[in-house]
């Protein structure tokens, strides 16, 4: 049941898994950083939880309310007791998303995400799977998302409806190494004892000089995310285990630059994913 619930999250939330459910803010070690890295921390203004939160929507997405097409890829392990980490398949996926400003503590987004399974040695898209790990026959789904419409906070992500009526004063916690901005962002989900947890972390990255010319709407970004999770069901997983998911993306300048097979593959998938002015 608690894995259902965080499931549930993601799909209502979407945003290939990203963001954050809720996150304290460690004090800033500014300290070690260098003085042009801690003055681009203070003219960002990153301590205050509106700088900080429309700086995040500025990497993650568009503050002018524009479409935003996102792209990951990476690989998925086997996790078993005792063992080396096992890989089972890489993966690609795509994300629509739209940004409304609700106020100076809260965005809006509506998203879309598409994601498939490729096998490792063809990179073609897992239909039919052999289970290296019980020899069992299984039927690999697409994953979908959304459409769905989610409220981003100063310090989290929560569905439309769910969290608290009035934002939060947090902030996510951020670093600057090089003239670049580090925003973190995760969803820890409880599970029962006898598993292990349920765990997403999200850098996303972006140019510190881009980000504080407020000329600009958005600013070209990167994406690295790790996540351990249980089972998919499909998987037909009796054994104690976990998936381990590292994967890198990045936010697109429009949706002509996903890969021309895999735009090709996504309309097949999703005849909405490109439709219209909205997710």
């Amino acid at each position: 049941m608690l894995k259902l619930s965080r499931r549930k999250l993601l799909a209502e939330a979407s945003t290939l898994g990203l963001g954050a459910l809720a996150l304290a803010s460690p004090a800033q070690s500014s300290a070690a950083q260098s003085p042009a890295d801690t003055a681009a921390g203070r003219d960002l203004n990153l301590d205050d939880p509106a700088s900080n939160l429309e700086t995040y929507i500025k990497i993650r997405g568009d503050l002018s309310g524009a479409p935003v097409y996102d792209l990951a890829r990476g690989y998925v392990f086997a996790l078993l007791p005792g063992q080396a980490a096992q890989p089972l398949f890489s993966m690609i996926g795509a994300q629509r998303s739209v940004y409304e400003r609700v106020s100076s503590l809260e965005y809006q987004a509506q998203t879309r995400y598409v994601g498939v399974l490729r096998d490792l040695q063809t990179e073609k898209r897992l239909q039919k799977w052999l289970n290296p790990l019980n020899k069992k026959h299984c039927d690999v789904p697409v994953t979908r998302y959304g459409p769905a419409n989610t409220r981003f906070l100063t310090d989290r992500m929560v569905p439309v409806g769910a969290g608290p009526a009035v934002p939060p004063q947090g902030t996510r916690p951020w670093f600057v190494i090089d003239g670049v901005v580090h925003l973190l962002d995760q969803i820890v989900s409880p599970v029962s004892p006898q598993l292990q947890p349920d765990a997403d972390s999200m850098i996303f990255s972006a140019d510190a000089a881009q980000l504080a010319d407020p000329r600009t709407s958005r600013s070209p970004s990167q994406l690295g995310f790790t996540a351990v999770e249980a089972w998919r069901d499909w998987m037909q997983m009796d054994e104690p285990g976990s998936l381990w998911w590292h994967v890198a993306g990045v936010k697109l300048s429009g949706p002509d630059e996903y890969p021309k097979d895999f735009r090709g593959e996504l309309e097949r998938l999703d005849d909405e994913f490109f439709a219209g002015g909205s997710a």
